[in-house]
């Protein structure tokens, strides 16, 4: 009985002994005192594990950020820790201080959830240990907020950090870190840019990552998103405007799933803000203003390593199927003049990051590009439904466009609904700088009833009779010119050259006297002509401070048009 007695003994010793070095030696805080008001007992050590927390977050951030637990709830024997309502916030009295002391960083934060589970850890692992292994990790509604505003003291961090893996700038004292399964529910990430209201947020964010292993043998491992050996990421209702504020930009649901390496973008929206005269009240020089609707965009074989360092986007193939594009450009404004570096590969050349698309597929797509002409005081509408086409080489990387320099448009589909077309657009990217480009089209046999609305308004003439039987064009072009060559078949041709009737608030009439002497002098009714070769002709296009791309190159086959049928450009009104 003496002995079960002294062992009993020993036993409170030693865990009387492993509460007290627990309390007041490991878990001791220097400057934060634990909350023992709502502790359930004497042994309680959750208020202490909370203040050592606070204590560690506060000196890893140098003072920077103060944590805040509400509840926190370890299991020692089921090896796991909940942790509810957590917030950590940053001290405005310490940002101004390391602001002074040229230490801020670019980026403060500000985080909180509703909880926090974590399985398979001890407490000595989560306070002390380098190397930290977990079995699973659940986040719910976590919101975190990102302030970034760039610091010039900060300008050699940040050229360190571009050649610096994530791996190196979150593994500064862990050696290594192991988690089976992290999960994420019903997240918010907000990302305020600058001092001014700028913001992008991503509502209803769910992340689930399986095998996570950070340590030196995964820094590189391109086979790994985010260190995990698979994942899947999504959000919902995206919605943001673009950097020059005149369009929103909203995706209905974005999902990333790495085991099958695809992007899936669901509802993509690209919409102005305002109505056509506000918009035109915005710029500072003639734009098209386009709407953009596309159903579903994937992107395959994505590598993820290079995104997630931010250095590129890189992917084997894009798709888009049922997309919506309506351009718009109003030509009433003379005064509004056209950036020169305007073109469609142009503005690709221009985004920061590094780009390579080897290949995009798009899908009974639909184009609409309208044109209001002053001259007639009217609107006309180019339609192309039903596109399927390749764009390959989309990119803006000076490697990639060595090794190959042309991207390249080839589609086809329905002009006006209904009459079959075929199309292509060349960009050589190693002369982007020029805006070298060429255009072929080729488009079956139209009856003038199909061409009227667009001849009517955006030319200055309509074809009362006859049948256009064949189209053809190429056209080369760069920033002030475009040149090329053209075929238009055609029998039976009269035209009536329309202008505006001043004395009505809208509305066309006729060009009498004109329309005689040309349709019996100066038309060319017939291509090819009684017994002759068909006319194939030359035609040619400047390019004034007013003139957009598309414009440019409709102007140019329009010039082509008149040059085929006999007519004088100034036989249109514009």
């Amino acid at each position: 009985m003496k002995r079960l007695y002294l062992l009993l003994i020993a036993i409170f010793i030693l865990v009387t002994g492993g509460y007290f070095y627990l309390r007041f030696h490991f878990l001791k805080a220097k400057d934060f005192k634990p909350d023992y008001s709502k502790s359930k007992s004497v042994a309680d050590l959750r208020p202490a594990i909370i203040a050592k927390l606070q204590q560690l977050v506060k000196d890893a951030s140098a003072g920077l950020y103060h944590l805040s637990i509400e509840r926190i709830d370890p299991d020692i024997s089921a090896l796991s820790i909940n942790i509810n309502n957590a917030v950590l916030t940053p001290d405005s009295a310490m940002i101004n201080n390391l602001d002074s002391l040229h230490m801020l960083p670019d980026d403060v934060y500000k985080i909180s959830f509703s909880s926090l589970y974590m399985d398979g850890i001890v407490i000595n692992d989560l306070l002390s240990k380098n190397h930290l292994s977990l079995h699973k990790i659940m986040i719910s509604e976590p919101v975190i907020e990102v302030y970034h505003k760039e610091k010039s003291y900060n300008k050699a961090i940040r050229i360190k950090n571009d050649s610096t893996t994530i791996y190196k700038r979150i593994m500064k004292k862990m050696k290594s870190i192991s988690i089976n399964t992290i999960e994420l529910a019903g997240g918010t990430f907000i990302s305020h840019i600058g001092t001014g209201n700028k913001m992008n947020k991503f509502n209803d964010v769910s992340i689930v990552l399986n095998n996570i292993l950070i340590d030196s043998s995964t820094e590189y491992d391109s086979k790994r998103f985010l260190f995990a050996r698979q994942a899947k990421l999504s959000t919902k209702n995206y919605y943001s405007r673009t950097p020059d504020s005149l369009y929103f930009f909203k995706i209905a649901s974005l999902n990333i799933s790495t085991a099958d390496n695809i992007v899936t973008i669901h509802d993509f929206e690209l919409h102005p803000r305002f109505n056509k005269k506000q918009f035109e009240s915005h710029l500072h020089e003639r734009k098209e203003m386009y709407n953009i609707i596309i159903p579903k965009i994937s992107l395959q074989d994505v590598n993820w390593w290079n995104v997630i360092n931010q250095k590129d986007i890189i992917a084997r193939k894009a798709s888009i199927n049922n997309g919506s594009c309506k351009i718009f450009l109003d030509r009433s404004l003379p005064f509004r003049k056209v950036k020169i570096n305007n073109f469609p590969d142009q503005i690709l050349m221009r985004i920061s990051v590094p780009i390579s698309i080897t290949e995009m597929h798009i899908r009974h797509s639909k184009l609409a590009y309208s044109e209001y002409n002053p001259g007639i005081d009217k609107t006309g509408t180019i339609y192309i439904d039903d596109m399927n086409g390749e764009v390959t080489n989309i990119t803006n990387m000076p490697d990639q466009i060595k090794k190959q320099n042309l991207l390249v448009l080839r589609s086809s589909g329905l002009f006006m609904h209904k009459i079959p077309i075929t199309n292509g657009f060349t960009f050589d990217l190693s002369k982007y700088k020029s805006g070298n480009f060429t255009m072929d089209l080729n488009i079956g046999e139209i009856d003038s009833a199909v061409l009227n609305p667009i001849t009517e308004p955006m030319a200055g003439f309509m074809i009362k009779k006859g049948t256009i039987e064949k189209g053809l064009a190429h056209v080369r072009g760069d920033n002030f010119k475009a040149n090329g060559k053209g075929e238009l078949l055609y029998k039976n041709l009269y035209l009536v050259g329309l202008k505006k009737d001043e004395s009505k608030l809208s509305g066309m009439k006729k060009k009498s006297l004109l329309n005689f002497f040309g349709n019996v002098f100066l038309i060319k009714n017939n291509n090819p002509q009684k017994d002759s070769e068909p006319r194939t002709v030359d035609f040619n296009s400047k390019r004034d401070s007013k003139t957009t791309f598309f414009s440019l190159v409709w102007g140019t086959i329009y010039s082509g048009i008149l040059e085929t049928i006999g007519l004088p450009k100034s036989f249109a009104s514009h």
